[in-house]
């Protein structure tokens, strides 16, 4: 067997006897996987999707075995998130450290000194089975709480539409969208009343869109929304509406209310090449969705907000801005207009609340001509409907 096909399991102890001891009671059957401290364990993590367990090591340098499990449990990435955490305590860590480390989200629990029975039943129940369960949530196209696309469904139909938007020269956007504090509902009133809140944000999201749109549910609270010839200007005003409808929700259990936020990140086809890939198009609006978490408000944030003069890189490496990809003069005026349309779309909520002093001043001038063009619509219909009273 080689060792891409058995299992991975992650050893963090800041002692290097601990390390080479678990490695050598995991023998043959498992890879083993070791770091000194948290830090170094979580660019593992991040690195390595083959890891189906952590062996972690309560009290470390640099980064400790709770810090580290807070991180883990609080990922963006599903796979991460969900990795079983075998803590390993010593007679020094009170009962109080191990109840806090269960209550964050550890797995079990280890005590030194510890055998090669412990070390290997412990990978036996939670690698073993982790993987399996990994193995056949990657073959379901549909999740099984929300009923909608999974990743992988979600990835099949991107595909697809990356396909046709360049085949057909139009455009796509993708919102990819999460509860805020989903992680701290869940840990306060319980798993079940998270799984009920999720099935109404759902419910909400589904009537604010169109038929055609693809709604998928891709990890605890997370959400994203697949806009097929759609720009980035009107993909805005569908994350508005999304955004909107999940404000008026709100939850009450016993005394307290739960209201929702829900933080949105946007990224259109337009800022990219012919070499676009879908999978890249979801990476950089991840990004724009950890930019709306870290907003206070929630903003929407596309991804042209966080690199406006970055040129696209495909995976070769290679810029747009070389040969083949070099743009026009005509295409540099459209990427010019849709810098306006997309200023404009930031400012649409500060225009409508008349909270006029958020505008900056550097960026009126920008926003006059898309407003421009409508006002002159507007005035035009307006003229029809008088003339036909």
């Amino acid at each position: 067997m080689s060792n891409n096909d058995k299992t991975h399991i992650l050893v963090v102890d800041d002692s290097a006897t601990i390390r080479k001891i678990i490695s050598k009671q995991l023998g043959e059957e498992y890879v083993a996987i070791t770091a000194a401290n948290g830090e170094e364990a979580w660019h593992l993590l991040q690195s390595n999707d083959a890891i189906a367990l952590v062996f972690l090591d309560l009290h470390m340098p640099v980064m400790n075995g709770m810090m580290l499990l807070k991180q883990i449990r609080e990922s963006g990435s599903n796979h991460i998130a969900k990795l079983p955490v075998i803590m390993i305590t010593g007679h020094e860590d009170s009962e109080a450290a191990k109840k806090a480390s269960h209550k964050m989200g550890a797995t079990d629990f280890i005590g030194k000194p510890f055998s090669e029975v412990d070390i290997i039943s412990r990978a036996k129940a939670y690698a073993n089975f982790n993987r399996q369960i990994n193995s056949l949530e990657k073959d379901l196209t549909n999740d099984p709480l929300t009923g909608l696309f999974s990743n992988r469904g979600l990835q099949e139909q991107g595909d697809k539409a990356v396909s046709a938007s360049r085949r057909h020269k139009t455009e796509l956007s993708i919102l990819i969208m999460q509860i805020k504090d989903a992680d701290e509902i869940a840990s306060q009133f319980g798993e079940e009343i998270l799984q009920q809140i999720i099935r109404s944000v759902t419910s909400n999201i589904k009537s604010s869109l169109r038929g055609d749109d693809v709604l998928a549910y891709l990890s605890t609270g997370q959400f994203a929304v697949l806009l097929t010839n759609t720009n980035a200007f009107k993909a805005h005003i569908i994350a508005m509406r999304i955004q909107n409808a999940i404000k008026k929700l709100a939850f009450k259990i016993d005394d307290i209310t739960i209201e929702i936020e829900l933080a949105v990140g946007l990224n259109s086809s337009e800022s990219y090449g012919d070499e676009l890939t879908f999978t890249e198009l979801c990476i950089q609006t991840e990004k724009a969705l950890q930019a709306s978490l870290q907003h206070k408000e929630c903003k929407i944030i596309r991804r042209a907000e966080l690199f406006p003069e970055v040129p696209y890189y495909d995976i070769s490496g290679k810029s747009s801005s070389d040969s083949k990809f070099q743009e026009s003069d005509e295409k540099a005026k459209s990427s010019n207009n849709n810098h306006d349309i997309e200023l404009l779309c930031s400012y649409i909520p500060a225009m409508i609340n008349g909270e006029y002093e958020k505008i900056q001043l550097q960026d009126i001038e920008s926003m006059i001509q898309p407003l421009q063009s409508y006002l002159d619509y507007a005035y035009s219909q307006m003229k029809i409907k008088l003339e036909r009273k």
